[in-house]
């Protein structure tokens, strides 16, 4: 799933672009255009009335410039006092800002999470895009809420169908597993697609794969590495070694041994473990790159230092790391891991690897 990471003051201030489909009263639509020309004094003034008066988007904008500090010093409590003013009378805006700065607390406030939750809560079921998608993240977390892929699924798709990419892909994903909602690759493809048309790197990857296990669509390589070649220009490393794979196999497209072993390297020096340990693969049958044990064992070496890497794939560079140690005298063995040592210290901050 996309990850999921704490709401931060952007989405606070999330609303400017959509000051223009406020209710276009004469004084409130004067005190937009004043903001949006930088007239920020007059903005507050002009708020500032229109809030005293009752107006909840007024109130809520009035927040927003106190914790901008436009006109104003910055002041999260009259902020808080206006955002709680707006979100009583359903301004969903400011629903929406209380949630993040009670869950995150924004500007000194105090982590809230179940009160974070309830305003969150309030802004999706009043169809505030960003807070179904912050509130299905929660319950995928258990943030705030109690766990539930059900109710995960549920807002995520509530989010999807208004055109939100990473829930349509991660409703994807939960649809492809089966979790808290009935197994369907179908509409798992579907949400795939529509994520993968609008240039969602792991949608275009999980749509290639896919194409490539005929999941809930026709088997076909070719699209499968259409798909894999778009994610892995965009850097969506388990692409670059699937990719990688097929040219190497030449399934779906023309086999390409050189053009396999470049994508595997591109992996493994941007630290995929997987990357790493085809390319070793390839080293010791000397396939698109020359024959040579010792840059096999030193990829391997690197593969294994990863944290977290699969059973599968543990298995497999140890099964490589006893065979390859049996065929290589103790001067070659100690070359490679010279060269994995400072390889692991070359690429470190992208693979995380080990220090030998």
């Amino acid at each position: 799933m996309a990850a999921m990471t704490p709401r931060t003051l952007f989405h606070i201030l999330i609303i400017l672009p959509l000051l223009a489909a406020m209710p276009a009263r004469a004084d409130f639509a004067g005190a937009i255009a004043a903001y949006n020309e930088g007239d920020f004094a007059t903005a507050l003034s002009e708020f500032q009335t229109l809030a005293e008066s009752g107006d909840a988007n007024a109130q809520s904008l009035l927040a927003l410039m106190y914790i901008e500090g436009r006109a104003v010093e910055p002041n999260m409590g009259e902020a808080l006092r206006w955002y709680v003013a707006a979100a009583e009378q359903g301004q969903v805006d400011a629903q929406y800002a209380l949630a993040n700065i009670s869950l995150d607390g924004v500007g000194g406030v105090t982590p809230d999470p179940a009160t974070g939750a309830l305003w969150m809560g309030e802004a999706a079921r009043r169809g505030h895009m960003f807070a179904q998608f912050d509130l299905a993240n929660m319950y995928a977390m258990g943030h705030g809420v109690d766990q539930s892929d059900a109710e995960a699924a549920r807002w995520f798709e509530a989010a999807s169908e208004q055109g939100h990419i990473d829930a349509q892909y991660n409703l994807a994903t939960l649809l492809m597993a089966g979790r808290g909602v009935e197994q369907d690759p179908e509409a798992a493809v579907a949400w795939f697609r529509s994520a993968a048309e609008q240039a969602h790197a792991r949608a275009e990857f999980n749509l290639g794969v896919a194409y490539l296990n005929g999941q809930g669509v026709e088997r076909d390589l070719p699209e499968a590495a259409r798909w894999f070649r778009l994610a892995s220009d965009q850097g969506e490393l388990s692409a670059t070694v699937a990719m990688g794979l097929l040219l190497v196999r030449g399934e779906g497209v023309e086999q390409d041994h050189a053009g396999g072993a470049q994508l595997m390297r591109t992996a493994a020096e941007q630290g995929s473990p997987e990357g790493q340990y085809l390319l070793a693969v390839l080293y010791t049958r000397g396939m698109g790159v020359e024959q040579d044990p010792v840059e096999a064992y030193a990829w391997l070496d690197i593969a294994g230092s990863h944290e977290g890497n699969s059973a599968e794939l543990t298995g497999k560079v140890d099964a490589l790391h006893a065979w390859l140690t049996e065929r290589m005298t103790d001067s070659e063995i100690a070359e490679a891991r010279a060269v994995a040592r400072e390889r692991a210290r070359t690429f470190a901050s992208t693979m995380g690897a080990a220090t030998y």
